[in-house]
């Protein structure tokens, strides 16, 4: 374990370095740029799972899945990486309003973003799950969905969080104890005799 963790923080910290000199500014998308085992893509025209190969880009909002023993290594232009472990699901896009954000459904997701990047030229990063946002800059963390709770760690660096608001829209629906509701009792028969 610890051997797959040290290699995927080495792989982390080249894929930040890229430049975008060679990638149009214009369109910031996220590519694939390693793989293994079995990851797959919701393909919105078939309706179906296809699987991810290492020429995809993220053009538009795409569901993907790792299965167990998988892992997938994006390419963010702007000098991000993420990695997403083996049994997660994940929705990954283009940046919008210069932010990329990562929707983590579940599973986990960490990401490296250079301290050296350009902060007012380049996208922001960030992971949503249900709890809120997740947002961090010039370090190393990870998100983990896990049974709908969300956790964050820092290897190095300032992580912010925030949280979402309530679901419901009255607050107080959720300091309101449920009231008990009467049971019924059970008729009385009398016997004949």
């Amino acid at each position: 374990m610890k051997s797959k963790t040290i290699r995927s923080l080495l792989f982390l910290v080249p894929l930040c370095l890229f430049s975008e000199d060679n990638i149009s500014t214009s369109l910031w998308v996220p590519q694939v740029a390693e793989l293994s085992g079995q990851v797959n893509r919701y393909h919105g025209k078939t309706g179906a799972f296809v699987p991810v190969e290492l020429t995809d880009r993220f053009t538009e909002p795409t569901l993907v899945v790792t299965s167990a023993g998988s892992e997938v290594f994006l390419s963010f232009p702007g000098k991000v990486s993420a990695r997403v472990g083996e049994n997660s699901r994940v929705v990954i896009g283009p940046a919008v309003n210069d932010l990329y954000e990562v929707d983590l459904r579940l599973g986990t997701v960490t990401a490296r973003l250079d301290p050296e990047r350009d902060r007012d030229k380049e996208p922001a990063f960030a992971i949503r799950t249900k709890d809120g946002v997740t947002r961090a800059t010039g370090t190393y963390f990870a998100v983990t969905e896990y049974k709908g709770q969300s956790y964050a760690a820092v290897k190095k660096g300032e992580v912010k969080k925030k949280t979402t608001p309530p679901a419901q829209p009255d607050f107080a629906a959720y300091l309101k104890k449920p009231q008990p509701q009467p049971q019924p009792q059970p008729e009385k028969t009398k016997r004949s005799e």
